[in-house]
Order: C-alpha cells, then sequence, then structure tokens
C-alpha cells in the first residue's frame, strides 16, 4: 500500500512541475545534485535513489527508506554570428548577429527507495533522461533573423517513471533492473520561405503519449579502494502524432495562401525515426580512504540511430502545397563517446565537497547542422556540497558548460541551404554557454 501511494505522489508530483520540464541538448546534463556535482560520473557509486538512472544496482547500498525531490535549472547563452545566405552567389541576407532568448529550464527530479530485505532494494524515479528547448530572438524580420526561416523555437524532451529494482548477489556484487515508462513531446515554429515576404508562421506540436525503455546495470567491489559500475539503457521507440499550424494570418495572407490550394490552416502530422537511444555508462571509482574517492566514466551513446526526422502530413491540400506528402530531413547523426570525471572529498561527517567535469561531442556532422539543433562540442565543469544532518540530507551544485569553440558552418549544411530554396548557401558561426544549479532534499526514514 506504501508503494502504490509513493507511485502515485511520485507521479502527480513530476507531472504537475512539467510543463516548463526540458534538459540540454539532446542529452541530460544531470540527474540529482550530488551525480550532478560529479560531473555525472556515478556509474560506480551510485548509492541514493537516482541509481535507477545511473545504475540500478547501486540500490543495494541504501540502507533505509528514503524521499527525494530537487531540481536542476539551466540559463543558457548562445550565439549565432556573421549569419548569412547567398543565393546565385549573391547575398540576400546578413550577415547579421543574434542570441537566443530562451526560458530558463526547470528540470525536476524525484525519487523514492526502500529496502525489502538484506538483498532486495526498491526505488521508483521520476526525471528527464533526453530534452532540448531553444528559442532565438527577432523572429519578426527576415534580415534581422534569417535563420527563423529555418526555426526560431524548438523542443524535444522525454519524461519518464523508472521502477527499479536491485538486487545484491553477495558483498562484491550487485545487479539492477528498471523500466523506463515514458511520454515524450517534440515541436517547432518557423517561418515559410517559401511564402516570403509574408510572415506565415507554421508550428508543428508533436506527443508521444507513451514510451519504455529498460535500465540495467551490474556493480562489482573489486577490493575496499576499487568498484566498477557497468549501465545499459535501452532504446525507447516514440511514435509521435499532432498537427501543423499556420499561424498570425492576416486577410491578405489567407487570399494569397488560398491561391496554393490552402483554406485550412491545421492538418494532422506524424513523425517518425525519431527514437531515443541505446547507452552504456563504465565507471571506475577510486577510494584511497574512506574521505577520498575518485570516479572515472565513459558514456557511449548509440545517435548514430538517428539517421532521418520525417514528417508526414495527413491532409491531400496541404501536401500539395506543401510539395508531397513527407518533409524528410536528414540527420545521420554520429555515436558520441562522453567522458567524466568526479571527485568528492569528506572533510567532516557534516560537510561533503565534489567536483567534476564531462566533456560531451556533438553528434551533428556539418551537413546536417541547423537552427533546430544548434549543438556544439561542450565542455562542462562542476562544483557542489552536501550536508549531512542525520535523517535529512541538502546537496548542491553549480555547473558551466562551453563550447569548446566557435561551430563554424561553411555552406555545407543541406538542411540550412534547402531552407532558401535551390541554389542557396548559408554560413555562420555558433557559440555558447550555460550555467545550471540545482539542490536536492533528501530524507531517510
Amino acid at each position: 500500500m506504501l508503494i502504490k501511494k509513493m507511485m502515485l505522489f511520485l507521479g502527480i508530483i513530476f507531472f504537475i512541475s512539467s510543463n516548463n520540464l526540458f534538459g540540454a541538448n539532446v542529452d541530460t546534463f544531470g540527474i540529482g545534485a550530488k551525480a550532478t556535482a560529479l560531473g555525472g560520473a556515478y556509474a560506480a557509486y551510485a548509492n541514493d535513489v537516482y541509481a535507477a538512472y545511473y545504475n540500478p544496482a547501486g540500490l543495494t547500498q541504501i540502507k533505509n527508506k528514503q524521499i527525494s525531490l530537487g531540481s536542476l535549472f539551466i540559463d543558457p547563452h548562445l550565439n549565432g554570428k556573421n549569419y548569412r545566405v547567398e543565393k546565385n552567389g549573391s547575398v540576400v541576407a546578413g550577415p547579421v548577429d543574434f542570441e537566443d532568448e530562451s526560458p530558463l529550464f526547470v528540470v525536476p527530479h524525484l525519487g523514492f527507495a526502500m529496502p525489502i530485505n538484506e538483498k532486495v532494494t526498491f526505488a521508483i524515479a521520476a526525471y528527464v533522461p533526453f530534452g532540448l528547448h531553444l528559442r532565438w530572438d527577432n523572429t519578426e524580420n527576415f534580415y534581422q533573423n534569417p535563420a527563423s526561416y529555418n526555426c526560431y523555437e524548438s523542443w524535444y524532451y522525454r519524461e519518464v517513471v523508472t521502477p527499479t529494482i536491485g538486487y545484491k548477489i553477495n558483498d562484491k556484487l550487485s545487479i539492477g533492473f528498471g523500466v523506463s515508462l515514458g511520454r515524450a513531446e517534440s515541436g517547432s515554429y518557423l517561418n515559410s520561405y517559401d511564402m516570403w515576404p509574408l510572415t506565415v508562421r507554421e508550428k508543428v506540436e508533436l506527443t508521444d503519449d507513451f514510451n519504455y525503455s529498460f535500465n540495467f546495470g551490474i556493480m562489482y567491489k573489486v577490493s575496499d579502494q576499487f568498484t566498477i559500475g557497468v549501465t545499459y539503457r535501452s532504446m525507447a521507440d516514440a511514435d509521435f502524432e499532432g498537427d501543423l499550424k499556420l499561424k498570425n494570418l492576416s486577410q491578405t495572407e489567407k487570399a494569397i495562401l488560398a491561391h496554393k490550394g490552402i483554406t485550412r490552416y491545421k492538418t494532422d502530422v506524424s513523425l517518425d525515426d525519431v527514437d531515443f537511444p541505446n547507452q552504456i555508462q563504465i565507471g571506475l571509482r577510486y577510494s584511497p580512504n574512506p574521505k577520498l574517492s575518485i570516479e572515472a566514466d565513459l558514456v557511449w551513446t548509440q545517435w548514430s540511430m538517428v539517421d532521418y526526422q520525417t514528417l508526414e502530413i495527413k491532409d491531400p491540400l496541404f501536401q500539395q502545397a506543401l510539395g508531397g506528402k513527407e518533409i524528410k530531413m536528414k540527420r545521420d547523426w554520429k555515436d558520441t563517446n562522453q567522458v567524466k570525471i568526479g571527485i568528492e572529498y569528506k572533510p567532516t561527517d557534516i560537510l561533503t565537497l565534489r567536483c567534476g567535469y564531462f566533456y560531451d561531442p556533438s553528434p551533428i556532422p556539418d551537413d546536417t547542422y541547423d537552427s533546430i539543433w544548434p549543438d556544439a562540442d561542450k565542455k562542462t565543469y562542476s562544483i557542489g556540497a552536501g550536508l549531512n544532518f542525520g535523517r535529512w540530507q541538502i546537496d548542491g551544485t553549480l555547473q558551466y558548460t562551453i563550447t569548446e569553440k566557435d561551430r563554424v558552418i561553411g555552406g555545407e549544411s543541406v538542411n540550412l541551404n534547402n531552407t532558401y530554396g535551390d541554389d542557396a548557401k548559408v554560413s555562420l558561426k555558433g557559440s555558447g554557454k550555460l550555467w545550471g544549479y540545482g539542490i536536492t532534499i533528501t530524507y531517510n526514514f
């Protein structure tokens, strides 16, 4: 009965707080302030409820019932510089600079864990494993921000609730398994260049009401000093359904659209070939003494499974006006390997100090780069502290992410070029930084 009440409570609170629920650019910056402060190097540590994500086997380290909740807040500062559009050898827009005006990303997390017996621990956690939400400025004027004709706002995220079991085989070896039950949303706003200089806006909103994946973990204590953790997170098959709307139409624009066969301004659409990828995380933790620990993790993500994104248009009138039944965008994303490092030091029984670093290469090649996914290779630095007051634990973190260097596109992006029709060539430089801060409060019964 207690478990059922806790599952209901977690689900209600999580989804009430999710109306501005987004993670980082196509990946997570962290789940729980403790793991986030360690740069996500947590697969061989994972001794709280968020082991449900980082390594389910780590749940067997929890000795008492605990409930935990918190949030990570991400404040992005992204820039597009020297954006220029050429057609037939002539510059038709730019060069211009513009910035993002994205909202503050609020990424809540919460969970409950309880030992069933000396060998089995149950937990349920709610979090965001993947997400993105970006919005760019100067969206009304083609000459101030021509990139808005590719996309000026986009979002894509998955939120999950993960019931999980950890099983302790012996004093050295534990395993764990969880099922992530999720939903996902995706969408974008763009101005239509095909109808330029009109200000017709296209809005696509899509939802996948239910998807699932699996988390499996192994934790092996080689000695008092060394621990190895391995986690596999399976893909989630997403099937998005929604609609495409034409927005902000004047009477003149409606008349012009009528000549294109469009007298209704909304049609059903679906999005295929957008699944959440497989991941493998391997961590090695070294504790030379009870006060100090160092961990290094490697995270492989199978982004290569995202080859295309295909928007299928249901209405024949829209199919004719937009040039076909499908809008197929090449992605050709590449697999990535993240390197994560975390250090923890306990000067007293009450205070714990943490720091972390991770390198996050972009999966997006230059030839499919666009305003929907303006990603780049990133480096993230983090610090944090934990306070232990017996039953209560408070963990905080501060992180700083910066692009390794400017992302330079010199006309090779098919997706950007196609925005402006035949013989278009787009060039730009992109850069950015993000500040993140978060807190997690845990109560032990």
